[in-house]
């Protein structure tokens, strides 16, 4: 759009210098016809140049629109390499992750053969002392009747150590429960807590990330628009504050909030609207914080 109007402008010119050449040939031949044909020779030369000057403003166009290609690839490079970065860390996030889940599998794994092989030892130790009790019975049978009262003594006493033994046991098994539970408890929310610090870095990362984008973009917006700002000495040092609005396809819907000079400001307003689209990020978490922008022109250079 930019190149168009700028080839409208040149051929615009080149038709009015042709114009005023005629008319002033024309003017010529009415008013002083004695003169000799050389005299006319300034305006044909004028003519030559002028097209010239033509011919060196398309080339200058043609390098422009190239340049402007160019450019546009290495954007398109850059995004591209920035989309491999980032797919390169979530591949590694997921393999963290993975690593850390095979990780507590094999923790549980072994927790659960230690706990078998604790009830295993328990049922062979309860074996074994059931098998005692029953040949020591056995033995008891065979005593005389007199030793019958002290044999049930012994075997309420037995009774009542193994009552103790046994609750004792299951404190011992329940205040080692608990101390596993609370371990394992720490052990989740370490977990957790790393997966919250993880989590936290990737969002400060991505937020570095796009404000970096929004800065750049602000720039290559500003600069498009300052191209177009017809650049006037007298007013050099004058600035112009104001807010452009951008659709989702990078066109300029709305221009407000201007402030500065006024003929600065009339200036950069008439650049914004002959630009009229500018280059806009594809990444919707950029392009949102960016489609309302603040910019600074500069109309005296």
């Amino acid at each position: 759009m930019k190149s168009s109007y700028r080839l409208s402008i040149v051929i615009s010119i080149v038709l009015h210098v042709l114009l005023i050449a005629a008319l002033s040939l024309s003017f010529s031949f009415k008013h002083k016809p004695e003169q000799p044909t050389a005299s006319s020779k300034p305006i044909i030369q004028a003519t030559a140049v002028s097209q010239q000057q033509v011919e060196q403003q398309v080339e200058r166009l043609k390098q422009e629109r190239l340049k402007k290609r160019q450019d546009e690839q290495k954007r398109l490079d850059d995004i591209k390499k920035r989309q491999e970065e980032a797919r390169k860390q979530e591949l590694a996030q997921q393999k963290k992750l993975k690593q850390l889940k095979l990780q507590r599998q094999r923790e549980e794994a072994q927790r659960k053969k230690a706990e078998l092989e604790r009830k295993l030892a328990q049922q062979k130790a309860a074996a074994a002392e059931k098998a005692r009790k029953q040949a020591q019975a056995k033995e008891k049978a065979a005593e005389e009747a007199a030793a019958k009262a002290e044999a049930k003594r012994k075997a309420q006493e037995a009774a009542e150590r193994k009552a103790e033994a046994e609750r004792k046991a299951k404190e011992e098994a329940a205040r080692k429960a608990r101390e596993k539970a609370a371990a394992l408890k720490r052990k989740q929310q370490a977990e957790q807590q790393l997966l919250n610090d993880m989590k936290a870095e990737q969002q400060a990362r991505r937020n570095r990330q796009v404000q970096s984008e929004i800065q750049k973009y602000q720039a290559m917006i500003t600069s498009a628009i300052q191209q177009n700002v017809i650049i006037d000495n007298s007013l050099k040092g004058k600035t112009c504050n104001l807010t452009v609005t951008l659709a989702r396809n990078g066109f300029i819907v709305n221009v407000s909030n201007v402030k500065g000079d006024p003929r600065a400001c009339s200036a950069a307003t008439s650049a914004v609207y002959k630009t009229q689209q500018v280059p806009v990020s594809s990444d919707a978490d950029v392009f949102a914080k960016m489609k309302v922008l603040n910019i600074t022109l500069k109309p005296g250079g």
